[in-house]
């Protein structure tokens, strides 16, 4: 249903997505953490609706994820590096462009954003708050979310857990909203929405840090 937009949003949903799986990679297993939830959400949502492929293909990353989280968890023994970030940044987005062709309803497109939401949401945020601060959105900062939390005295370990938690949040949104519809899916994305912008301006996630 975006007919000409339909290959140019793929491809910026592909490369955007690769990319923000690889800027969350920033504590020890963060990444494999974020991506083996949003693979198990997936998945489940495959079986929902009876996509062999997708769930093939996600039941076969959440297990290689898991088994290099296994490795990976504070204090880690083995990195991923970008190389892997951004493959499972990759893969995730590929299995989702598929999930949501096989479905025509709007739902498709929402699901997967909930279920990656952790680094849609923290790439998203940080583009805003370079944008606002007037410095180039490309330039690194100490303003991600994994950043905000230390800086609030959690340590890695806790730090990486609460994200856990946020993200299975998200996933189990993502579940739900596949499961209903009518003003029980409006009433969950409005839910999420106000929720992550009211955390957001908790944590002050939209405002540079102070040097």
């Amino acid at each position: 249903y975006l007919e000409y937009f339909a290959i140019p949003a793929t491809l910026f949903w592909i490369v955007g997505l690769t990319n923000t799986v690889n800027l969350i990679d920033g504590l020890d297993g963060l990444a494999a953490g974020v991506a083996t939830i949003a693979s198990i959400t997936i998945l489940l949502v495959a079986i929902q609706n009876a996509f062999v492929l997708v769930t093939i293909i996600t039941a076969a990353l959440a297990g290689a994820a898991i088994g290099f989280l296994w490795y990976n968890f504070n204090p880690a023994k083995i990195f991923m590096g970008d190389t892997g970030s951004m493959l499972l940044g990759f893969v995730l987005a590929g299995i989702s462009v598929i999930g949501a062709v096989k479905s025509a309803a709007t739902i498709a497109l929402i699901v997967p954003i909930l279920a990656l939401g952790v680094p849609i949401l923290d790439t998203s945020f940080a583009i805003i708050r370079r944008y606002r601060g007037g410095v180039p959105i490309f330039k690194p900062d100490k303003g991600h979310l994994h950043h905000r939390l230390l800086d609030m005295g959690f340590n890695q370990r806790q730090a990486v857990l609460l994200m856990y938690v946020i993200s299975a949040m998200l996933g189990l949104s993502a579940v739900l909203l596949n499961e209903v519809s009518g003003g029980i899916a409006v009433a969950i994305v409005v839910a999420v929405i106000l929720l992550v912008f009211f955390g957001a301006k908790k944590l002050g996630i939209l405002r540079m840090k102070n040097p």
